[in-house]
């Protein structure tokens, strides 16, 4: 499988904080199994993939307490 380096997983912040970037997110939702009916690896390559983009976003939002997040807007974040 594909491994990031040990640099990739050291929180930027402390679990829970708002102080935290969308990739860091992504990562901690990645390695979580109870998240994998919602965001999984994809192949060997670092891929993933997005099963539930709506409940990624509400995540996303829970997590940055902005309660209006939705997948456009998390998706415009995603692309830059």
């Amino acid at each position: 499988g594909f491994a990031f380096p040990d640099w990739a997983y050291k929180a930027e912040s402390s679990p829970g904080s708002r102080q935290i970037q969308l990739w860091h997110f992504i990562l901690e939702l990645l390695r979580e199994e109870r998240y994998r009916e919602v965001i999984s690896w994809q192949g060997d390559y670092g891929e993933f993939v997005i099963k539930d983009p709506e409940e990624v976003a509400r995540l996303w939002g829970v997590r940055k307490c902005k309660p209006h997040m939705n997948y456009d807007k998390l998706s415009r974040a995603l692309r830059w």
